[in-house]
């Protein structure tokens, strides 16, 4: 028996560069580095991207940014999710999305071709990770000449 016949609307898939090149898929863009921008891939160990952000939250920062594409966009999500449910409330997360245009190199395998190009898209998650309250309350500490001066009141006047 022969294989079932494409459905109508597919698109064939092109096999014009499997054959002929070597694939070389270049870094997506990134913007300048920051220690708040995290990028999240599979091949880091999950636990220490988690520490990673969390020292980074425990440190004082007020807001963490996962950018995640492809395959990694599950681990994203789950390392949002357990950031916010390990901080018992206090943090809290926004998702948006995008499509990241990347650039492939064709490498022919034969020395009668030049260098190609090739664009191909991804789609990409940027999760926000904040710190859920909207004022940091900070309560000042009285120096200890205001505060010796509370407890003994007002020095009175010499007549």
């Amino acid at each position: 028996m022969g294989s079932n016949p494409p459905e109508h609307g597919t698109k064939p898939r092109s096999t014009r560069h499997r054959h002929n090149h070597r694939v070389v898929r270049k870094q997506p863009p990134r913007p300048a580095s920051d220690r708040h921008n995290i990028y999240i891939t599979s091949k880091t160990d999950f636990k220490s991207q988690q520490r990673r952000c969390e020292e980074l939250l425990n440190a004082g920062a007020r807001e963490i940014f996962l950018h995640c594409m492809g395959f990694s966009v599950t681990r994203g999500l789950n390392l949002a999710l357990r950031l916010v449910h390990n901080s018992e409330g206090a943090l809290s997360y926004a998702i948006n999305t995008s499509t990241v245009q990347l650039v492939d190199e064709l490498h022919p395998l034969c020395d009668d071709e030049d260098v190609t190009f090739r664009q191909r898209n991804n789609s990409a998650l940027h999760i926000k990770v904040f710190n859920r309250s909207l004022f940091d309350i900070v309560v000042p500490q009285p120096s200890q000449s205001q505060s010796q001066a509370q407890f003994r009141g007002k020095p009175k006047a010499r007549q």
